[in-house]
């Protein structure tokens, strides 16, 4: 079989393999889940560009630890099909460019899904584990790189930070930019919403438009129903799918 290039399309002839007399497998819930690799990957320092996977549409999409990659998929029980993965073209130094080929190469194997203890495992023909994820979380500390403003999306006011760490129990905190805000969440499957946000009451004058942009991040936050994870890049959405804030992992 033919090995990676970036944009070319990889056809992906899968199917899963069993005696005719056994019963067909149920399918694993693959879809609504946005999951992060935990293993399968030897390659030093991968865990800094875990790959990431998400099922919607028939539709997986992802990130391979240095570019984005999208491919169709079927599932018949547990028998995963891929259709021609495409893959952006961006450079990376290591780890991100050998966790990309060894991700790539190990895709290219798949014939089955399975979830079990809600863990996800690919295998190939053979029944081996080739990769494993776990559910993707927002759990933990994020930079702010761009939010919901008016009927658009914009980056952020030059010279300023906004921050949101997403704690156990519930508990979001960050800084908005010039006060320091909290609220509580939520978190399902795919789902999180945000309610009970407050913030501090200090006024700032530097740099200019941090506090209305303040006002507005404020104000756009409690707007989110569900997230995406893909690599170190966290998106909060509305319920219609709209941008609500893009975050980067922090650290």
């Amino acid at each position: 079989m033919s090995r990676y290039v970036p944009w070319l399309l990889l056809s992906l002839v899968l199917f899963a393999c069993g005696g005719d007399d056994e019963p067909a497998a149920a399918a694993p819930e693959l879809a609504g889940t946005s999951w992060v690799l935990t293993a399968g990957i030897d390659v030093p320092g991968w865990e800094q560009v875990a790959p990431s996977a998400g099922f919607a549409d028939g539709k997986l999409t992802g990130a391979n630890g240095c570019n984005r990659y999208a491919s169709s998929y079927t599932l018949d029980g547990e028998a995963l099909e891929l259709g021609d993965v495409a893959v952006t073209n961006m450079a990376c130094g290591d780890p991100g460019a050998a966790v990309e080929t060894a991700f790539m190469d190990a895709l290219e194997r798949v014939a089955t899904a399975r979830i079990v203890g809600g863990e996800l495992t690919l295998l190939d023909e053979k029944d081996a584990e080739l990769l494993r994820f776990r559910e993707a979380s927002p759990l933990g500390t994020w930079e702010v790189t761009a939010f919901l403003q008016g009927d658009g999306v914009s980056s952020l006011v030059e010279g300023s930070r906004i921050t949101a760490t997403f704690a156990e129990g519930g508990k979001l905190s960050g800084s908005a930019g010039c006060n320091d805000y909290s609220g509580t969440f939520t978190l399902g499957s795919g789902t999180l919403t945000i309610d009970d946000v407050s913030a501090t009451e200090l006024a700032c004058e530097i740099p200019a438009g941090v506090m209305e942009q303040e006002q507005a991040f404020l104000a756009a936050l409690p707007r989110t129903a569900r997230y995406t994870l893909e690599g170190r890049s966290l998106t909060l959405l509305t319920e219609e799918g709209t941008i609500v804030a893009t975050l980067d992992a922090s650290g």
